[in-house]
């Protein structure tokens, strides 16, 4: 009898399940469907991603052999299909970066501060602006103190190039015999944090200013 009952039973779930897939057989179908394609679309998306930065690794370590040596005109002239190719992309960032550098060392400073600094107003990320800023002082502070000075106040203190920025500033205080001002920006740098080869930089500044280091 237990068997005859379990028998039955198990021919009810039988039913019961054949009722379910037929009701919901298009739903469930489909969602196979649909998550295998998500998955090709995810592998192909990502194997694309994969071939874009390598490639775009490529063209930017061609260029910055020469930028290295300092060939200054050929890594300007390799740069550009990084940065016509993959303007947006992470090392097309990078290349905007290393061409105003380019430019810079061949003579074309204020050409190169511009593009440092219209790259500066562009960024969504703190830390690039911040480091295009420092860039574009840098390429004309020979030139054009006063901008260099302007470029480098937008530069907050709380960022890691503040420090550096501090250290440019206490120099044209100094070039210009403010030694006072030149004092309190080096030392302004020791407090923010200035590590390593800057760090010995500063002091050697204070000493030279015959200011005492405050630790």
């Amino acid at each position: 009898m237990d068997n005859l009952f379990e028998q039955i039973d198990e021919e009810l779930d039988a039913e019961r399940l054949r009722k379910q897939w037929e009701k919901n057989r298009p739903w469930i179908i489909g969602g196979v469907i649909v998550f295998f394609l998500s998955l090709f679309a995810y592998v192909g998306w990502d194997e694309h991603r994969k071939q874009q930065d390598a490639a775009a690794s490529d063209l930017y370590m061609a260029a910055m052999k020469p930028y290295e040596q300092g060939t200054w005109s050929e890594a300007e002239k390799l740069i550009q299909p990084v940065l016509k190719q993959y303007g947006d992309h992470g090392y097309g960032i990078l290349a905007q970066m290393v061409e105003a550098r380019a430019m810079a060392e061949m003579g074309q400073t204020q050409e190169a501060s511009s593009k440092m600094e219209r790259f500066a107003d562009q960024s969504k990320d703190d830390s690039l602006r911040d480091l295009a800023l420092y860039n574009a002082a840098l390429a004309i502070v020979d030139a054009d103190g006063e901008r260099a000075k302007k470029l480098l106040g937008r530069i907050s203190d709380d960022s890691p190039f503040r420090s550096h920025a501090l250290e440019i500033l206490g120099l044209l205080a100094h070039k210009e015999n403010d030694v006072k001002n030149a004092a309190i920006y080096y030392q302004k740098s020791i407090e923010l944090g200035a590590k390593g080869v800057l760090r010995t930089r500063v002091d050697r500044r204070l000493e030279r200013l015959g200011k005492q280091v405050k630790e």
